[in-house]
């Protein structure tokens, strides 16, 4: 119990998601369709979190020809993140 509840304190400090966030943004530079929002350490705090809004469509509009290829990158992506760092 006491290592959950010391996780989800950690999941709760936006300080600690906005290094995450651009630690992140920096690995999956290797993959060119993999768009990570740049995060904003200097506005973010251990309540706040500030990163940059990002246009784009849910997955539940998008074309089956695109669904497929979304999986796709989205295996990649999630192989890459496991495999390389």
């Amino acid at each position: 119990l006491d290592e959950f509840a010391f996780r989800f304190y950690q999941e709760l400090d936006y300080n600690l998601e906005c290094e995450s966030g651009t630690k992140i943004k920096e690995q999956m530079k290797v993959l060119p369709d993999v768009v990570i929002p740049g995060n904003f350490p200097e506005y973010t705090s251990r309540r706040v979190h500030v990163a940059e809004w990002i246009d784009g469509e849910k997955l539940s509009q998008s074309t089956a020809d695109d669904v497929g290829a979304l999986v796709n990158l989205g295996v990649i992506t999630y192989l890459t993140q496991l495999l390389d760092f």
